[in-house]
């Protein structure tokens, strides 16, 4: 599947309209209410999960009420982003860019430090992480480049553009320091490359040279970071200090059997043998709750979600429009693969949160601002695109 041979526009009136409604009746009739259940459903479950996993704890038993502010103010961000021309968002991506560029500088020399990385801005009460709307940022530019330049993608100069365009914020993102965060750039810029017809071999040699350079990137992590590296190799090797939060992960997810323990029964995350349970290792709590039938369910839920953005993909009627929603498929699948493959000791633990489960306001409004951007795409893909 490729987006590379997409028309550049489609005329006005070829899909299912009618001249008596009015224009915004046909954008709410044309919406995938499908992806939309499932994003709202989801969503729903994860709010649910943090209510269980937290409501005994009294430092943490308001985070189900702050997410849930946290997902009304989404939701209407999701709608802004549905009713306002996508088209907008390509004239609008080269500033958006420059924006969170400036906001990831600023993160450098005075964001707020948590869990040992400097990655956000404090305006007050509300905390912005820039690192999450960059990806969007990010994924637009790269997406609006693509689009007007696609005879320069079968060589190896034709990637540099995209590299510096994804690049350059992933590497202010891994000064943070995010490891995570940074390599979800990595990953969007070759899915985007791979669907917009760039040059197989020069991915592949991109890839591979990317592998190799991890030894020599080694010796510039920080302790924590190798730290991480070692504990994922053999847990066991420091079970009291850098491995005990992937061994209660495991321990969290074995212990809920096929049905789970009940709905705010998971002892491994009320008595807080787990820590960070309602961020970062929210599956765990999730899988502890609910069981192997709980996480099964999640994970339905994610892969409806997943096939709606590809029909959406598929279905886009420009070049911008489609890769744009490659690059947020890339985003949205590598949180889901990173997060629960540490949760079960697959991946090195990165701090990725797991989308619409994990307690976090900035990533929550970013994701549905995502979902939006999709929605966009589809709904609007009878409209005439200059």
């Amino acid at each position: 599947m490729s987006v590379a041979a997409f028309p550049v526009s489609r005329e006005r009136g070829s899909g299912p309209s009618s001249a008596t409604r009015a224009p915004w009746i046909d954008q709410v009739l044309r919406l995938d209410y499908v992806f939309l259940l499932a994003v709202l459903a989801v969503t729903a479950g994860g709010l649910m999960v943090l209510y269980g996993g937290t409501h005994s704890i009294p430092i943490l038993a308001a985070s189900a009420a702050k997410q849930g502010v946290f997902w009304g103010i989404a939701v209407a961000a999701m709608i802004g982003t549905v009713m306002v021309d996508y088209r907008w968002l390509n004239r609008a991506a080269v500033g958006l860019y420059l924006l969170n560029m400036v906001a990831l500088l600023f993160v450098l020399v005075g964001g707020s430090k948590i869990n040992g990385a400097r990655s956000w801005i404090d305006f007050g009460p509300v905390n912005w992480q820039p690192s999450e709307t960059m990806k969007v940022a990010t994924a637009l530019v790269c997406a609006q480049y693509l689009a007007l330049n696609p005879d320069r993608l079968k060589g190896f100069t034709g990637l540099i553009v995209p590299g510096l365009i994804c690049g350059v914020p992933a590497l202010l993102i891994l000064a943070q320091p995010d490891l995570g965060t940074s390599a979800i750039f990595f990953l969007m810029f070759l899915t985007m490359m791979w669907m917009a017809g760039a040059s197989r071999r020069w991915l592949g040699i991109i890839v591979l040279s990317a592998l190799v350079g991890m030894g020599s990137v080694y010796p510039l992590l920080k302790p924590y970071q190798k730290a991480r590296i070692h504990v994922f190799l053999n847990p066991e090797s420091d079970p009291a200090g850098k491995g005990y939060n992937v061994i209660q992960s495991k321990i969290a997810i074995g212990s809920g059997g096929v049905f789970g323990k009940g709905w705010g029964e998971g002892t491994q995350c009320t008595q807080r043998f787990l820590p960070e349970h309602h961020t970062d290792f929210i599956f765990a709590s999730t899988v502890e709750q609910f069981g192997v039938v709980g996480g099964l369910l999640l994970m339905a839920g994610f892969a409806v979600i997943l096939l709606r953005m590809v029909r959406t993909m598929d279905r886009a009627k420009d070049r911008f429009g489609g890769l744009v929603a490659a690059g947020l498929i890339a985003i949205f699948l590598t949180h889901i693969v990173l997060n629960v493959g540490m949760t079960m000791g697959l991946v090195p633990v990165t701090g990725i949160p797991l989308p619409l489960v994990s307690y976090g306001g900035s990533f929550l409004v970013t994701t549905y601002v995502m979902f939006g951007i999709l929605l966009n795409v589809g709904s609007r893909r009878f409209t005439f695109i200059r």
